[in-house]
């Protein structure tokens, strides 16, 4: 009888500590920035789409590594598709603040260059930008950015 009841609380200590690790650690990924989620959106500015204007994502969970930054580029209809790992393969799930901006580009005789950003200076850092967004697993069509 002592035996059994040895094993029993071996076996009940086991199941103590495995649901103590679940609760304090979850039971899913670790790293959930390694998941990209579909996310497009568009961007427009005075009411008219912005073309070429670059997105920068910026998440709000402080576990992302610095190198977790997805990005986008604008189309001539203002859309965009997000990318992270691979070109428009989508963002990890979690809220990110967004900045946006615009580089006309200029080709002269000297080469090329471009122009100051032509946005609003207030959406151009993660410090200034109001524009906050929440990536859901499963991916999101974004309600568009009308700058102002």
């Amino acid at each position: 009888m002592l035996l059994r009841s040895s094993r029993l609380h071996q076996h009940l200590t086991g199941l103590v500590f495995a649901a103590l690790t679940l609760a304090v650690f979850g039971c899913g990924s670790g790293e959930p920035w390694k998941i990209s989620h579909p996310v497009s959106g568009t961007v427009t500015y005075k009411g008219k789409p912005v073309k070429d204007a670059e997105l920068a994502f910026f998440p709000l969970d402080e576990r992302f590594p610095e190198s977790v930054r997805p990005l986008a580029k604008t189309k001539e209809s203002g859309e965009f598709v997000v990318g992270t790992y691979d070109r428009e393969d989508g963002a990890p799930a979690g809220k990110y603040k967004v900045t946006v901006v615009h580089h006309e580009i200029v080709v002269s005789k000297g080469g090329m260059g471009t122009k100051p950003n032509d946005l609003p200076k207030k959406y151009a850092t993660k410090e200034t930008t109001d524009l906050i967004i929440e990536v859901p697993s499963g991916g999101t069509q974004l309600p568009p950015f009308e700058l102002k």
